[in-house]
């Protein structure tokens, strides 16, 4: 294939919501798929197809016309081109490994790139020669955006969802650094915003020596964190929900305005880099969309004006909202801040004023995704979400925005070329259907089909493209007219999605498929309003259809995968044909009236694929082609004409189908998945897959293909693959949004085969030609499509099935015949379903009368049924049938028990498995609380009372416990033992030098200590803060409280205290269950007494309570693992054979019983020898009533014989003495039950009492568990400090490392920054040099022309053009910006720019100095050329000299910066290592100001508290009895002290009474001389004259006021006069201040041109210096000596002049007479 030519890339269309810009003043440019499309405002489409590995981010240079396009694949290469001959600049590589994530330009020469995994690095690059200047880590979250200072390329923003991060570049020369600067993004509700110097932990208590020594910690040591987990805890920790940041865009003055995601407007400040929030939307609870808003709309009729008018006002304010979604895209203009997110909105905000205010609303009507400004700022390009571009003229009316391309943004799911070779139809997955022209791929016209698509097909023989959609139904699209396309009709063939539509080649049948695995034949003709056919199934999943025609035969082959794993690929391949015939005669081709076909007639073919394929293509002679699943291989096969003769039989009886064999293998794609498309001439075979590939073959050469990558793998590679007509074109689409088209570059060989396949579309078009032209005009004539409307059933309405249900039961109560209604297809209902109710209402009308048979007979039926059942109801019980015997439909009741025996076995099975879940469980918790329990956790109840006391259930301790706890007492008592032998050896050292006297002392305390015995040898309670030792918990192995200084020691001490309270638990334990016992014993004693109790109850006839005690669940917890029978409530449910076991047993045992009730000898011997008993006992004895004589019942006693009244008398005697005997029994059994049930009280009373003793004693016991516990607890917590102490030193050693490792590179950077430095100014100093040597040689250079000529040329030479003055990169921005331009940046240009200009205007203004004019008179022209020549040169080295000074103020700029930095590092590492110590000194005092818990009784404070937490420092801790002591003398000297004060008081009380008296008498003595005196000096003012002499004095006071205003009025009125004329004269002044300043800049210019006269004149004066003479100099300077002298003499003078004059005014106030006051 490769022999016929190449494929070169026509255009492509297509849109994915990327970053767009202009390129050139009115041509946009942005990617599409693969390609870079460039669209002119005019229209104009310009493609270029990147032929690199893959596509990765793309940038387009605002300034230069050039674009950069990056490689998504193994060490991708960024690609620089100019527009618009698309030539190479530049290829950057060794930027990334894998990939790049985002790309930047500047205005200048620089590109900024971002990549992704694993560098995730920020890399600035001079794209004009490829060079990398800087790379520096970045974070691995998404770039959102990426952007350079326009005004200055050092400045680089880079966004994230979670930061925002300055990166400013420093340059020396070469070498290039990147520093950041974080800001801190504010949160998303402004309240939550607080300035972070003003937060502050809360303030600790201070430690004192009373207290808890406290070291303040960061909470990263807190945690356990070292390193990077370190320093970004407090990000972790922050929960507050921030803004997320989408687009930013640069102000001229640095400053940054951030859209963000929920539209929030931030401005950054770039000197301080902090954010501020602009704007903030409302919160949602605020939004005026709501609910209740909306639901009042209903109401607006009813509104009145002013209500209207508010409601009105209100809208217009939300009109000016951005809410959530409306910042996602910020762009600056002069004018203000553009701003556009998902609300469709383009708005201008104001940056000028205080208050948010918008200017603008241009409404752009989708989802705002990118901003664009031209070159000029004067238009500004806005694409959408949608694939529309807008282009909108700044300042114009808002709805003036041009609509320049409409794309409708979506994935391709359909492309198909549209008979006549004209237009390609294609068509998107929300069901958008569009028409391209092949040429110019123009999109002329579009429709849509209004759901979801999923494949497209277009018919060859009439105008109309079929689109499949998720529905099930097929849409015809009429294009008869291209540029207006309308749908005219639907088919729903499918439940489901339809996932495949493919036409014949003739366009006579589309063939359908979808998931179900049902494939649809469908007459192609409009004429039949495209009737399906029939149709056929096949297992599976269906992958794709292929067809091929033959004269009036087209073959199908269909492939599917069975495995239910798409992936997989398909493993199954139905063939099958359908002929004009069989579509002729078609009731005779189908099984049923549903039109399945029969597999006879349309000779059905299922074959096994050995290999899963993808795609399907069927060429001539059955060969059909696939692409391998997992072998990167094109398989071809040959499909047999004819089924096998076994085949049916295997078919039905066995399942298996026949397997294909491939006949050959071709190379193909590299990734599986993929689809074949055959060219419509049948020759050539496109196949495409998910590595982006597309491969066309000849079918003669299968082994050459050539290959075209018109989409990128990453994405998914190629979709959809399709031909033109003639072949000449094909069309790609892939997952990416981009419809490709690619057209034949031929070759001289393959001009004949396109010949070939173009004469074939020529002859088909011929062949069909009468028929198109029938069937469109059929097509025309149809109406346009519109769905049915889904109405809502109107409430009370009866539904059809409620219909049929009430008809039944009346039908029913009646006892009539009920006709079933004959089904309706429903309005959605599927083809095959309308065509099953038409096949049932056609058997109704044939089967009408059997079926009305059937229904009388049924009715008797049920008559004789009802009869019989009402003659059930009255029958005896034993007679009775029952209801479900009388259920004739014998086959229902089996699938009813069925039913009920499955939800039975369900139900059982699920409760057999929660059972199971429990039982696991109970095992779990008995293993846990039960089993592992060394002591099992038991209660003891008191008889009486509540009282409960419990036993500590306790675990046995593990192996590793039992060992740690010997290890330590071990090492303990080594250690004891070793101070001990330490003293001993001390002792012994000091015996030898005792005296006699020490000796005998020593002695004495020896015997003092013996005395004091266990007193002193131990620890009081009070110092060991517990009281274990008195329950079981001393040892002899406790470190003091004031020893624990090391961790082995508080470790150790932790495992000691561990094992006393183990003990402790142990002996209440052990006590416990004594107590227990005791509980048991006598309860047993308590059931032995109740026995004799019942007995006597039962002699006595008494009924009373008799005292049962028994042990409870908490005090028998063994019984909670036995389950009695009699705590079971409900019926215990036998299975078959437990219920015969059972009925066995009751068997046995009523034998045993009859068997018992027969002859037994051995109780009748008992009965006839003993009376039935053993043992005579006398309460029996005293039951028995003596039995009375026969004659005292037969006769009267006046009948009785002496005898027998003898034997009366003996019978009452006898009778009265049993009575007497009974009575005395009695008592003594009363007093005997008495007496028992004192004995159970006082016992049970006496347990209580005991169960008391031990519940006071587990109370204090547990106090003591409790100190011990708290002793460990605050052991444990010291152990915690010393942890977090060294965490804390591991990361200031960590960090001390870090700077260390930042200061030798810093020094490293420092020494070549000043190398490098140096090594410039020598440089410079070597051309400034050789810029005097230039200077000094002009003389030598020009030594052939005369002194005048020489002096004349020396002036040119020296002349300059006005260069403009280069700007640096700190260089501020000019003050005052002409407004009338629109771009913001237009007064900071960039300094390549600035360059280019400041060059070209320097060579037009060299250019008009070397014009022949201005040579002087008397210069040849040769000497002029050459002057011109060596000023040329002169000048460009000045140039060189000043760029190369603002480098070295650049590079000393960057030395001074690293000299800080080295400082800021070498004071952080000071700072470092002063913390470090502190922190060493703070775990020093931490180990030695120990936490001691004393046993102390209860106490007061005394200090005087504050409102803050009070500082115990010069506290102190004492005894009670001393404070009360010193109280009560304190109380006997306050009452001696008291008496004597009051002595005092009344003795010191006449002194004051008296001193009082004495100071009164001479203030009012003090008080009469000065009033006399004030009498004597008072002086008569003329005021006090004029008042004494005029009566009415007010009044003319009152006329001396009126004066006065009068006055007041003129002078105010004068002020007012004088004011105006100020002003007048101040605005003359700065009229004239203005024409001065006007005046005083033209003559600076006219000084600056002085100036150069002047210096000329003074070097022309310089040089002819030896010329002049020197006559009048000396008299000169004579003058000016004698002038300064005279001056000195002139001072001086003044000076003897104002001493006089102050002499002689002393003297005259010498004379002056003086006022002295006499004293009287």
């Amino acid at each position: 294939m490769d022999s016929v030519g190449s494929l070169e890339l026509s255009w492509a269309q297509g849109y994915n919501g990327g970053k767009i810009g202009y390129i050139d003043k009115d041509v946009i440019c942005y990617q599409a798929g693969s390609n870079v499309k460039f669209v002119s405002e005019d229209g104009t489409e310009t493609v270029y197809n990147f032929k690199g590995n893959g596509v990765g981010p793309f940038a387009v240079h605002p300034t230069n016309k050039c674009f950069a396009i990056a490689e998504q694949s193994l060490n991708p290469k960024i690609t620089v081109f100019m527009y618009p001959t698309f030539r190479e600049v530049a290829v950057l590589k060794d930027g990334s490994k894998l990939e790049y994530r985002s790309m930047i330009f500047s205005h200048s020469e620089y590109l900024g790139t971002i990549s992704g995994v694993p560098e995730f690095q920020l890399i600035l690059w001079r794209y004009t020669d490829g060079t990398k200047l800087a790379t520096v880590d970045l974070v691995s979250d998404p770039v959102t955006c990426l952007t350079f200072n326009p005004g200055n390329w050092r400045q680089i923003c880079v966004t994230t969802e979670n930061s925002m991060t300055i990166w400013n570049t420093e340059q020396s020369d070469n070498k290039y650094v990147l520093l950041p600067q974080k800001v801190k993004l504010p949160a998303e509700n402004p309240s939550l915003n607080f300035d972070d110097e003003k937060d502050r932990d809360i303030p600790t208590r201070a430690s004192t020596r009373m207290s808890r020594y406290t070291v303040d910690l960061p909470k990263a040591a807190i945690a356990g964190l070292v390193g990077e987990k370190a320093e970004v805890l407090e990000e972790i920790q922050d929960t507050t929900p921030r803004v997320v940041p989408l687009s930013h865009a640069w102000s001229p003055s640095g400053d940054v305005f951030v859209g963000c995601k929920g539209g929030q407007i931030l401005r950054v400040d770039g000197e301080i880099y902090k954010a501020k929030i602009l704007y903030c939307p409302l919160p949602p609870a605020s939004a005026p969309n709501s609910r209740a808003t909306s639901a009042t709309s209903r109401y607006n009729s009813q509104m009145d004006l002013p209500t209207a008018k508010k409601r009105t006002r209100y809208a217009d304010e939300v009109k000016e909202m951005i809410f959530e979604g409306g910042a996602d895209c910020v762009s600056l203009h002069r004018k203000g801040l553009y701003v556009a997110g998902q609300d469709g909105m383009l708005r201008l905000v104001d940056l000028k004023s205080e208050e948010f205010k918008i200017l603008e609303k241009i409404p752009i009507g989708n989802s705002v995704t990118a901003l664009s400004f031209s070159s000029n700022y004067k238009r500004i390009a806005v694409a959408t979400s949608k694939g529309t571009f807008h282009v909108y003229e700044v300042g114009a009316a808002p709805d003036s925005v041009k609509n320049l391309k409409d794309f409708h943004m979506g994935n391709f799911v359909g492309i198909s070329c549209l008979a006549g070779n004209e237009y390609c139809v294609s068509v998107r997955e929300d069901g958008e259907l569009q028409v391209w022209t092949i040429d110019k791929g123009l999109l002329i016209s579009s429709v849509s089909v209004g759901i979801q698509a999923l494949c497209l097909a277009c018919c060859p023989m009439v105008h109309v493209a079929a689109v499949g959609t998720v529905s099930g139904h097929v849409f015809y699209v009429d294009l008869t007219f291209p540029k207006k396309p309308r749908v005219v009709t639907a088919k729903r063939l499918y439940q489901g999605p339809l996932t495949h539509l493919t036409y014949d080649s003739e366009g006579k049948y589309l063939v359908s498929g979808s998931d179900d695995g049902h494939v649809f034949v469908i007459d192609g003709r409009a004429s039949v309003n495209f009737k399906p056919i029939g149709y056929t199934t096949i297992p599976g999943d269906i992958q794709s259809i292929s067809t091929h025609s033959t004269n009036t035969v087209t073959k199908i082959v269909v492939t599917s995968n069975t495995s239910k794993n798409k992936r997989n690929g398909a493993d199954t391949v139905l063939s099958f044909r359908v002929t004009d015939e069989l579509v002729k005669d078609l009731r005779n081709n189908v099984n049923s009236l549903k039109y399945d076909f029969k597999d006879a007639s349309i000779k059905r073919i299922i074959l096994k694929l050995p290999i899963p394929g993808y795609g399907a293509a069927l060429a001539e002679e059955n060969s059909f082609f696939t692409l391998g699943q997992t072998s990167k291989k094109l398989y071809q096969f040959s499909l047999p004409e004819e089924p096998p003769k076994k085949e049916e039989h295997m078919h039905i009886h066995m399942g298996k189908p026949n397997e294909l064999f491939p006949e050959a293998e071709f190379d193909s794609h590299q990734l599986p998945g993929g689809k074949l498309q055959l060219s419509p001439h049948g020759k050539w075979l496109a196949s495409c897959g998910t590595d982006g590939a597309v491969q066309l073959r000849a079918l003669g050469t299968l082994d050459r293909f050539v290959t075209v990558k018109p989409h990128d793998y990453h994405l998914g590679g190629v979709r959809i693959v399709a031909f033109a007509d003639d072949a000449q074109n094909i069309f790609t689409t892939g997952y990416d949004g981009v419809l490709c088209c690619y057209s034949w570059k031929f070759s001289s060989t393959g001009v004949g085969k396109a010949k070939s396949a173009m004469e074939a579309a020529r002859a088909r078009k011929t062949r069909l030609m009468q028929i198109q032209k029938d069937e469109d005009e059929v097509v025309r004539n149809f109406p346009e499509y519109s769905p049915p409307s889904n109405s809502r059933p109107v409430s009370g309405e009866i539904t059809q099935a409620e219909k049929e249900r009430r008809a039944l039961e009346k039908a029913q109560e009646s006892d009539e015949i009920y006709r079933t209604p004959t089904p309706v297809a429903p309005k959605d209902a599927t083809w095959q379903q309308v065509q099953e109710f038409e096949s049932i209402k056609e058997e109704d009308n044939e089967y009408a009368s059997v079926k009305q048979d059937l229904r009388v007979q049924i009715r008797d039926m049920r008559r004789t049924i009802q009869g019989m059942l009402k003659q059930n109801e009255v029958l005896p019980d034993i007679e009775k049938l029952g209801r479900h015997e009388f259920d004739l439909d014998i086959e229902e009741q089996n699938r009813l028990q069925a039913e009920a025996d499955a939800e039975v076995n369900r139900v059982k099975e699920e409760i057999e498995f929660e059972n199971l879940a429990k039982i696991y469980l109970r095992e779990m918790i008995k293993r846990e609380c039960w089993d592992e329990m060394d002591v099992k956790g038991r209660a003891i109840q008191s008889f009486f009372t509540s009282l409960e006391v419990s036993n500590f259930p306790m675990r046995k301790r593990s192996a590793a416990t039992e060992k740690q706890l010997q290890i330590v007492s071990t090492r303990r008592k080594i250690q004891l033992a070793d101070v001990a032998a330490r003293k001993a050896e001390l002792e012994a050292s000091q015996k030898p030098g005792a005296t006699p006297a020490r000796e005998s002392y020593r002695r004495d305390d020896e015997a003092a200590d013996v005395d004091e015995g266990d007193e002193s040898g131990k620890e009081k309670p009070s110092t060991t803060g517990s009281l274990g030792a008195m329950y079981g918990g001393g040892s002899d192995l406790f470190f003091s409280q004031f020893d624990l200084h090391t961790r082995d020691q508080k470790v150790s001490q932790i495992v000691l205290l561990e094992d006393a309270i183990y003990r402790i638990k142990n002996t209440f334990n052990k006590e416990f269950d004594e107590v227990y016992q005791k509980k048991l014993s006598e309860i047993s004693k308590i059931k032995d007494k109740n026995k004799r109790i019942v007995k006597i109850l039962a002699d006595l006839d008494l009924i009373e309570d008799v005292v049962q005690p028994v042990l409870s669940i908490y005090e028998d917890p063994e019984s909670l693992l036995t389950v009695e029978d009699h705590e079971v409530k409900v019926e215990k449910y036998l299975t078959a054979e437990q219920r015969k076991e059972l009925e066995k047993k009751e068997k046995e045992e009523e034998e045993r019983k009859m068997r018992e009730k027969g002859d037994n000898a051995r109780e009748r011997g008992l009965d006839m020898m003993m009376g039935g008993v053993l043992e005579i006992k006398k309460e029996d004895e005293l039951k028995k009533d003596i039995p009375k004589p026969l004659f005292m019942s037969t006769k009267e006693p006046n009948d009785w014989t002496e005898d027998e009244q003898k034997l009366a008398k003996e019978y009452e005697k006898r009778v009265k003495e049993l009575q007497e005997e009974r009575e005395k029994y009695r008592k003594q059994l009363e007093t005997e039950l008495r007496k028992l049930q004192s004995m159970i009280h006082d016992s049970m009373q006496g347990f209580d009492d005991t169960l008391t003793q031990l519940f006071m004693k587990k109370i204090k016991i547990m106090m003591v568990i409790y100190q011990e516990e708290l002793k460990i607890l605050r052991l444990r917590y010291s152990l915690l400090v010393e942890e977090e102490l060294e965490t804390r030193e591991k990361e200031l050693n960590r960090l001390m490392e870090h700077k260390k490792t930042m200061k030798a590179l810093t020094a490293t950077a420092l020494m070549e920054s000043k190398k490098h430095m140096d090594a410039f100014k020598e440089q410079y100093d070597i051309l400034n040099a050789e810029d005097k040597v230039m200077d000094k040689a002009f003389k030598r250079e020009f030594h052939d022309v005369t002194a005048v000529q020489q002096d004349q040329l020396y002036r040119l030479f020296r002349k300059r053009p006005r260069i403009p003055r280069l700007k640096g990169f700190d260089t501020p921005a000019p003050s005052t910006a002409d407004t009338s331009i629109p771009n913001p940046f237009a007064d900071r240009p960039s300094t390549a720019r600035q360059h280019a200009q400041a060059k070209s205007q320097l060579d037009a203004a060299i250019q008009d100095l070397d014009k022949i004019s201005n040579i002087p008179e008397g210069v040849e022209e040769a000497v002029w050329q050459r002057l011109c020549a060596y000023r040329r040169e002169k000048i460009e080295n000045d140039l060189l000299i000043k760029q190369k000074a603002l480098i070295l103020a650049e590079m000393d700029n960057f030395y001074k910066k690293r000299v800080e930095e080295d400082e800021r590092l070498k004071n952080d590492m000071e700072g470092i290592f002063d913390t470090l110590n502190k922190l060493h000194d703070d775990r020093i005092r931490f180990n030695l100001n120990l936490e001691v818990q004393l046993m102390l009784k209860q106490g007061q404070v005394e200090v005087d508290p504050t409102n803050f937490i009070h500082d115990y420092k010069d506290s102190a801790l004492i005894h009670r009895g001393v404070v009360e002591e010193l109280n009560s003398n304190i109380k006997q000297l306050g009452e001696s002290k008291i008496t004597s004060m009051m002595e005092s008081k009344d003795f010191r009380k006449g002194i004051i009474q008296l001193e009082w008296e004495q100071k009164r008498m001479l203030m009012q003595m003090e008080d009469l001389k000065n009033k006399m005196k004030d009498i004597q000096f008072m002086k008569v003012t003329r005021e006090i004259q004029l008042y004494l002499s005029n009566e009415d004095y007010d009044g003319k006071k009152s006329e001396e006021i009126g004066k006065l205003e009068q006055t007041i009025l003129t002078q105010l009125k004068h002020h007012e006069k004088n004011v105006r004329e100020k002003k007048r004269i101040i605005k003359d002044l700065g009229k004239t201040i203005k024409s001065r300043d006007s005046e005083n800049f033209s003559m600076d210019n006219d000084l600056a041109e002085l100036n150069v006269t002047v210096n000329e004149r003074r070097h022309i004066d310089d040089v002819n210096a030896e010329r002049r003479s020197d006559t009048g100099t000396e008299k000169r300077y004579q003058e000016i000596v004698q002038r300064r002298k005279l001056v000195d003499l002139a001072k001086a003078q003044a000076q003897e002049v104002a001493v006089l004059r102050a002499e002689v005014e002393r003297l005259r106030m010498r004379t002056f007479p003086a006022l002295v006051q006499v004293e009287h």
